[in-house]
């Protein structure tokens, strides 16, 4: 993607800036694409919140069709455990992410692929996570598996 981005920026970028500021938004917009993935290093306060943004896209519908299809897997199980995403003011720090699940699959969205996409983004001081099944009893997801 990064590669794509570099060819397609200079084209989208002129008429809009000059250099050398279509250079500095070149670069960081590249900065930026490749800091989104987990073992990315965010140098920007904007790339470490595309990189947190991209791990909130977690809610069941990003798994729907792969698990209607009967593709059961740990991701499309855990997505489907979560039924929303809010992000809100917060009151201990500056944003609060609630994620409201139906089945505890879901703290594998939020350990394993939300966690460390927030560890090193620079927005760790600001955002506060909470993670929790509101209902009763937990929503049965998968009634058997058989490997």
């Amino acid at each position: 993607m990064a590669i794509d981005a570099a060819d397609m920026l200079p084209r989208i970028l002129e008429g809009i800036y000059e250099d050398p500021e279509r250079t500095i938004v070149t670069a960081e917009v590249l900065q930026t694409i490749t800091s989104h993935r987990a073992d990315g290093e965010p140098l920007t306060l904007e790339a470490g919140i595309v990189r947190v943004a991209d791990a909130l896209d977690m809610a069941k519908g990003r798994s729907r069709i792969p698990f209607e299809a009967g593709r059961v897997s740990m991701h499309s199980l855990s997505a489907a455990a979560i039924d929303s995403v809010r992000i809100l003011p917060g009151t201990d720090r500056a944003v609060l992410i609630e994620i409201e699940m139906n089945n505890s699959a879901g703290i594998f969205q939020v350990d394993d692929l939300l966690r460390p996409k927030l560890r090193g983004s620079g927005l760790e001081p600001y955002i506060e996570v909470v993670a929790r099944i509101e209902e009763d009893a937990e929503k049965r997801l998968v009634p058997v598996f058989r490997l």
